[in-house]
């Protein structure tokens, strides 16, 4: 195990107290796009859950998934958890892109695989994890840059 990523663990759990953090994964009002709703301290403490199930990943390699507990500061707003764990996956994301672009049957023979079939698909669970985390961490920083301003009010 690195010890930075044990240290900055620590340093995100000793720092943020769970008893303000607040943390959110659900829709937006058209129901189509996934969003998170969280505070500083929510965020923080989902990286730092997010950095144990990497090393937990490393160490076990029993390829079983690994659930998170249960966290008081995550709060269902969809009504049940939208991510329960994590899948592991051991192979470089090329290969894992190669896997599942390649039809079954076929050999990893790039001669057998078609130029369309090539081109990797920009979707996955991390990708989507990481995507709405991103998303979440400039929306908190917008938040504060324009504290002022409140959407929910009826400005005329």
């Amino acid at each position: 195990m690195p010890p930075d990523l044990e240290s900055s663990i620590a340093f995100l759990e000793s720092t943020n107290d769970p008893v303000n953090a607040y943390f959110s994964f659900t829709v937006d009002e058209t129901g189509e796009y996934g969003i998170i709703k969280a505070n500083k301290e929510g965020l923080r403490l989902y990286a730092a859950e997010m950095l144990k199930k990497s090393l937990e990943l490393e160490q076990k390699q029993d390829g079983q998934p690994l659930f998170f507990g249960h966290l008081e500061w995550v709060v269902s707003d969809a009504g049940y958890d939208l991510i329960a764990g994590v899948v592991p996956q051991y192979q470089s994301r090329a290969e894992i892109l190669d896997s599942r672009n390649t039809p079954r049957g076929k050999q990893h023979d790039k001669e057998l695989v078609s130029p369309k079939e090539e081109q990797p698909r920009r979707s996955g669970c991390l990708f989507s994890v990481l995507l709405w985390v991103t998303c979440g961490i400039i929306l908190l920083a917008a938040h504060k840059a324009f504290a002022t301003l409140h959407l929910w009010e009826n400005i005329h």
